[in-house]
């Protein structure tokens, strides 16, 4: 059984050394998803003491570090797929094991990294409006919330998780075929995200695309830890509490 943190918990471990203490012994594993939010953050800027302890933290765990991207790994549980670590973020782990080691980002570097973040940022939001747009279209259109929420469209979900899959594998893996059992977690998840999207004024935002992409790496018998109650209510709502890690 592994277990598969957000990214908060990093943050909160790096504050909380008895809780780390607790901890240290447990099978978590870091992921790609939880290094890239951590080194495209602002608070390397603005709160570099916060991020580099969590950061320091997320290397004590390394050995059981998943590095590939949330929808490459899943490419992988589907097929053989070929990823070069090194080559493909071997330099941005460099820079993150540095920070680690109490490197600071170049002064004079400063605003071109953050204008790196606010791009790559302003990505995330530009998708999070598509959907909030097409949620609201969707609303428009519904006649009896109660009856929407109980239409089953776990199918969709999965077709939607494929072109993820296809669009991050250049078209060279899908998963026709695969048995979705295997992130149930993810697929129940995020199909009651987008009900509740489109029966209720909740928004898409901008980091809920971390929070999906965490959850790609949790299959059956592994658990999940999350601190924030939005979160945790999905999961449950979703009919996936015994996925959560209970403090």
């Amino acid at each position: 059984m592994k277990i598969i943190a957000d990214t908060n918990i990093w943050y909160g471990l790096g504050q909380d050394k008895k809780m780390f203490e607790k901890v240290r012994k447990y099978f978590i594993c870091p992921t790609f998803a939880n290094i890239h939010e951590l080194s495209k953050s602002e608070n390397l800027l603005d709160k570099e003491e916060l991020s580099r302890s969590a950061i320091q933290i997320l290397f004590k765990f390394k050995e059981n570090t998943i590095y590939e991207p949330p929808f490459i790994y899943l490419a992988r549980l589907k097929q053989d797929y070929e990823y070069d670590i090194v080559l493909e973020i071997g330099q941005w782990l460099e820079f993150t094991s540095k920070f680690a080691k109490g490197h600071s980002i170049n002064p004079e570097k400063k605003e071109f990294f953050k204008q790196e973040i606010l791009a790559g940022r302003k990505n995330l939001e530009e998708v999070a409006k598509y959907f909030n747009d097409e949620a609201e279209n969707i609303r428009t259109r519904i006649l009896n919330k109660k009856a929407h929420k109980k239409i089953d469209t776990y199918q969709i979900t999965a077709e939607f998780i494929n072109f993820c899959v296809e669009q991050s594998t250049k078209g060279k893996v899908n998963l026709d075929g695969f048995n979705f059992d295997n992130i149930e977690l993810l697929v129940k998840t995020l199909d009651r995200f987008f009900k509740t999207l489109e029966t209720s004024h909740m928004k898409v935002q901008a980091n809920d695309w971390y929070d999906f992409a965490i959850l790609t790496y949790v299959q059956p018998r592994d658990k999940y830890w999350n601190r924030e109650k939005r979160w945790i209510n999905l999961i449950n709502e979703a009919g996936c509490g015994h996925y959560l890690i209970k403090e």
